[in-house]
């Protein structure tokens, strides 16, 4: 499968950042009387803060919103430490650098904590762009992150894959006309509704799979 352009969610598919993130928003939750278990929220890991919030706090204001993705993020960055970079991601990383495949990141994380997460583990180095959920309008399952992420790479969509680790990553995908990866991380990695076009265990799974587009 030729390929010039490969399209990554970054949580739960690039990183493990689950159990800070859920350790997290439990913290700041709590700040405000909402009390959850980290573990009851891995869920919704991938999706953006204010539907987060919204499936906990009915109609929260844009106040509140605001207020606890400040405090989650200040916890999220000083428990970064806790967040894991998968092995298989490196592999496939390195691999898409040394044959001049352009990656980029399509994620719902906010720009800040993006930012973080790429200097923390030199993700610059492999990646050519990135696109958080403040760059877009819509946040996943719309499509807008990944068609951004596209747009910069340059790439054409039949020469493109996305991936994910999410029913609404693959979802996002089918919306933007990418071919897409399910890479099943846990036991939420489950399509019910769309069937992706390749599904792998590990990322690393795909490099036999793809090859460089000459042109």
């Amino acid at each position: 499968m030729k390929i010039s352009a490969v399209l990554f969610d970054l949580d739960g598919t690039i990183i493990d950042s689950a159990p800070n993130l859920m350790f997290s928003w439990a913290s700041a939750l709590s700040e405000v009387g909402v009390k959850v278990q980290p573990e009851d929220l891995k869920k919704f890991v991938g999706l953006s803060p204010k539907v987060i919030i919204s499936k906990l706090i009915p109609d929260p204001s844009d106040e509140l919103v605001e207020k606890l993705k400040e405090r989650r993020k200040i916890y999220f960055k000083e428990n970064i430490h806790r967040v894991k970079l998968f092995d298989d991601a490196v592999e496939l990383l390195n691999y898409l650098n040394n044959v001049k495949i352009k990656a980029a990141l399509a994620t719902s994380m906010g720009k800040d904590m993006l930012i973080d997460i790429i200097q923390y583990f030199k993700l610059d180095r492999y990646l050519c762009c990135w696109v958080s959920a403040e760059d877009v309008k819509n946040p996943k399952p719309a499509p807008d992150v990944f068609l951004k992420a596209l747009e910069l790479t340059e790439a054409k969509k039949d020469l493109s894959l996305g991936v994910g680790d999410r029913e609404y990553d693959i979802i996002a995908l089918e919306k933007a006309g990418i071919k897409s990866v399910l890479v099943k991380r846990d036991e939420f990695s489950v399509c019910n509704t769309v069937t992706p076009y390749i599904t792998v265990n590990r990322l690393d799974e795909l490099i036999p799979l793809i090859e460089p587009q000459i042109d």
